[in-house]
């Protein structure tokens, strides 16, 4: 049987990122979740984060910085 292929979601505690997040898993696909460190210290996203945890989600932790200007 071929393996599944794995899915990398970036935006996943977005508005419609976590619906990608949950059909993902609904779909029994190998789930990362591309998240900035700084995401945990909303209270909001860090409960979302922790439902992705719960769910088998594998979250990978980036630290980026955008300069503009």
């Amino acid at each position: 049987m071929a393996e599944k292929s794995k899915i990398l979601i970036i935006g996943g505690t977005g508005h419609v990122g976590k619906f990608i997040v949950g059909a993902s898993v609904k779909a029994r696909r190998p789930t990362f979740v591309l998240l900035r460190k700084s995401t945990v210290s909303d209270p909001v996203k860090r409960k979302m984060v922790d439902n992705f945890n719960n769910l088998g989600v594998t979250p990978l932790y980036v630290s980026c910085t955008i300069n503009l200007f």
